[in-house]
Parts: structure tokens; C-alpha cells; sequence
């Protein structure tokens, strides 16, 4: 088949829906993968789905102390951590693949299509949505509460340009001036992509140097994050910040969005990686040791998750407690969850494995992506378009986050057929023609 015939697929409809909804996984694919990257999006989503519509609540008095006091509602009060699962993902995949790339080549890579393609594959649909959603979102709608100028009509016509480099989680005032507020997890994901091979290089060649290096990286992620959270005064969860503005722009603009606070999970992702690479995913684990782990790793991860009912309810941590939980709970975050991976990837996650690698979150998984850059232009327009306010109850949350999960999904499959998928197989025909000529 010719250049001309695989630039032309490139835009096909049927040729693209059919690769995004197969279901077939190759052989050394890491399959759990896909399951906690659909599962952690739903989190994502459904976190969203409360925080978007609390303004819409018209029993918000009434409901939401209800709700706080629920030991299962703080999955939800406490769901900013799902995001940095997809930080622990996304290192580990750079970490892994990326070494057994240099080992095929004895240590050579091409560093150009490295970021080329990285920049390649996340800038076409995020620049794309954005200069569809900018311009048209007034228009869409109408209503009591209908944005009629937009939900940011000022912040992307002057701040765009942070977005498209990658930068826009340096905004100074992150919550008034930034473009797609919810962008800024794609500014850090890139901005530790970049400098990744100061992480990845000492690990291929060095097992003891490149452990350091990487471990005075979470060090130094850790420190930085409790120092933050310390002098500014910063609390545990953006929770109980009860709607100060302050309040909310320091936790946002100097702790939440900054990538020397955020990349302790994609580390610790990366040196999982490592581990999976230098075992090739082959480990006999010894039955207690395995169950212990798992023992551990849920107490942890529950403690992280619902540790913060009180602090949500009334009564406050102290600054040095909110500052050492600021400075360790992302981070241990991704070893409980890095744990869960490494055992399902060499053999030893049991049933959890076998969820987590169904053949139906393969192509969920594929939608991430397009589904978490379009989720929140879905939920503006839901919310901003209701007629009165609502009443916040067990079924409104529930067919809420279930309608949005669904059109969210849909959305993404749209965004993908038509802008990720083909610029994905533009690359694809384009670059492996250089390599073959």
C-alpha cells in the first residue's frame, strides 16, 4: 500500500472506529493498565460531576453537611488523588517502554521523535477542542443560568498560548487567568515527560545511581510539597476552603497545580516501571509476602482516602499535620497503587487482575484521553443550561455522573474518530516511511 493510500486511511471513519474499538491485547501488553485507566477516569468524572454542579444545588444548606458526614461520600470529597494515578500510569509507561526501547537499540534512541511524538499525539485534539468550545459554547444553549459569554471568555483569548506550550499551570492567577482550567494535569504530564531521561538514562545505565537519582526526586517532591504547605497556611483538601477565594488560589496556584509538587506518584510510577522492565514482568512472589503487601497497601491507601473526614467536617487539621499529608499522601498514593500493578503484571494479582485486564476497558482506555479533555464542556453545559436550581440526593448524584459518564465517553469517541485517530495514523505513515526509505 502506498504513502498516498496511507495518508488517505488515515481519515477513515470505519478504518479508525474499528481500531479504537478493538478489543484484542498483543503479547507483553500490560493489561491491568487499561482497567485502572478507565476506572480512575470514572473517579475523575465523577468528582467533577459533584464540584460543577454544587452551584447549581438548591439544597446545598441542607445536603451537603449530610453528605460530608458520610464516610462513603469521601471518595468523592477526597477524588483531587484519582488524578494522580494517571500520573503513576503515565510514568510507568514512560519508564518501561522507554527502556526496553534503548535496550533493543543498545542504548540509542532518537530523542527528536521521542517529544515529537509525544507533543504530536496530545496537541492536535487539545488545541482543536479548544478552538471549537471557545468561540461556539455561548451559542450552544440558553437559560437562567447560561453563561452567555462563555464559561472563560476571557482567559483562553489571552492565555492560549500557555496552554499550547505546556505551561499554563504557571499562570499567576491560576483560577481567574488560565484557559481549560482542567489542563493543567496535561501541562504537568508534559512538563515530566520532558525531563524524564534525567531519570530514565541513569536507570538503564546504572540499577544503584538511577534508583538514587530517582528516589532524591520524590525526596525533593516531598520536602518542596510540605515546605508550600506549611508557609502558606495551606489546608489538607481543597474541601475546606468553604468557597474562600483566597483560600481556594493558594492551594490551586502555588501547591495543586505546580509539577514540583506533583511528581512524587509519576516517580514512583517510573521506577515500577523499571522493576517491570528489569524482571520482564516474570516475579515469583512468595504467598505471604504477596498478601501482606496487599494487606498493607489497602490499609495505606484507605487511610489516604478517608483519613480526611474529620478535617471535612468541621474540624480541622494543623498546619504541621496538613503540610506532612500535603507532603507524603500523593506519593504513597502511587506505591499502593504501583504495588497493584507490579502484582498484576508478573502474575501475581489473582481475580483483581483478572477485572482489571476485561477486554471491554481496552477500548475505554483508548477514549481516556479525548474523554477527560471533553468531560467538562459536557458538564458546563448540562448544569449551566438547568432551568432552576436542583435538589441534591442519592439518585440526582447518581444519574447525574451516569448521564455524564455516558455522553463524556460518546463525546470522546466523536473527538478521537475524527482528530486524535487521524493525526495518530498521519504520523504513523509519515514517519515510518523516513524509517524505511
Amino acid at each position: 500500500i502506498g504513502i498516498a493510500a496511507k495518508l488517505f486511511l488515515s481519515f477513515s471513519v470505519y478504518s479508525n472506529g474499528k481500531k479504537i474499538l478493538d478489543t484484542s491485547q498483543g503479547a507483553g501488553t500490560l493489561t491491568a493498565i487499561n482497567g485502572i485507566r478507565f476506572l480512575s477516569m470514572t473517579w475523575v468524572l465523577l468528582g467533577h460531576s459533584v464540584a460543577f454542579g454544587i452551584g447549581m444545588v438548591g439544597n446545598i444548606g441542607e445536603a451537603f453537611p449530610d453528605y460530608l458526614n458520610r464516610w462513603t461520600f469521601q471518595a468523592i470529597s477526597n477524588a483531587l488523588i484519582s488524578v494522580d494515578s494517571f500520573f503513576v500510569l503515565s510514568g510507568l509507561l514512560v519508564g518501561y517502554l522507554t527502556l526496553r526501547e534503548l535496550k533493543k537499540n543498545d542504548g540509542k534512541l532518537n530523542w527528536f521523535l521521542f517529544y515529537f511524538h509525544r507533543f504530536w499525539r496530545l496537541t492536535p485534539p487539545y488545541m482543536l477542542l479548544m478552538m471549537v468550545y471557545v468561540p461556539l459554547f455561548p451559542y450552544l444553549y440558553d437559560g437562567p443560568f447560561w453563561s452567555e459569554k462563555g464559561v472563560e471568555p476571557n482567559q483562553c483569548k489571552d492565555s492560549w498560548y500557555f496552554n499550547l506550550l505546556y505551561v499554563n499551570n504557571f499562570v499567576s492567577n491560576f483560577t481567574q487567568q488560565t484557559c481549560m482550567g482542567w489542563a493543567w494535569y496535561l501541562a504537568n504530564d508534559m512538563q515530566f515527560y520532558v525531563i524524564s531521561p534525567i531519570f530514565i538514562l541513569p536507570l538503564y545505565y546504572s540499577q544503584t545511581i538511577g534508583i538514587v537519582v530517582v528516589m532524591v526526586g520524590i525526596l525533593a517532591c516531598s520536602i518542596t510539597s510540605g515546605v508550600i504547605s506549611k508557609t502558606e497556611n495551606l489546608p489538607a483538601t481543597l474541601f475546606v476552603t468553604n468557597g474562600d477565594n483566597k483560600a481556594m488560589l493558594d492551594y490551586f496556584t502555588d501547591y495543586y497545580v505546580k509539577p514540583y509538587c506533583r511528581i512524587g506518584p509519576y516517580l514512583v510510577g517510573m521506577l515500577t516501571g523499571y522493576f517491570l522492565y528489569k524482571t520482564d514482568c516474570r516475579y515469583r512472589m512468595n504467598k505471604i509476602v504477596n498478601l501482606l503487601g496487599w494487606l498493607i497497601a489497602t490499609v495505606l491507601s484507605c487511610l489516604i482516602l478517608y483519613g480526611l473526614h474529620d478535617e471535612v467536617n468541621g474540624h480541622p487539621l494543623s498546619t504541621d499535620v496538613s503540610a506532612l499529608y500535603n507532603s507524603t499522601h500523593r506519593t504513597v498514593w502511587g506505591v499502593c497503587l504501583s504495588w497493584v500493578i507490579f502484582t498484576c503484571a508478573t502474575g501475581n494479582g489473582g481475580f483483581v487482575n483478572t477485572l482489571l485486564s476485561w477486554k471491554a476497558f481496552v477500548p475505554l482506555s483508548r477514549l481516556t484521553y479525548c474523554g477527560y479533555l471533553i468531560h467538562p464542556i459536557i458538564m458546563y453545559l448540562i448544569y449551566q443550561g438547568l432551568r432552576q436550581p436542583y435538589y441534591l440526593t442519592d439518585t440526582a448524584l447518581v444519574t447525574n455522573f451516569l448521564s455524564q459518564l455516558v455522553l463524556a465517553y460518546m463525546a470522546a469517541f466523536v473527538l478521537s474518530l475524527t482528530f486524535e485517530s487521524p493525526m495518530m495514523g498521519l504520523e504513523k505513515a509519515l514517519l515510518r516511511r523516513k524509517k524505511n526509505s
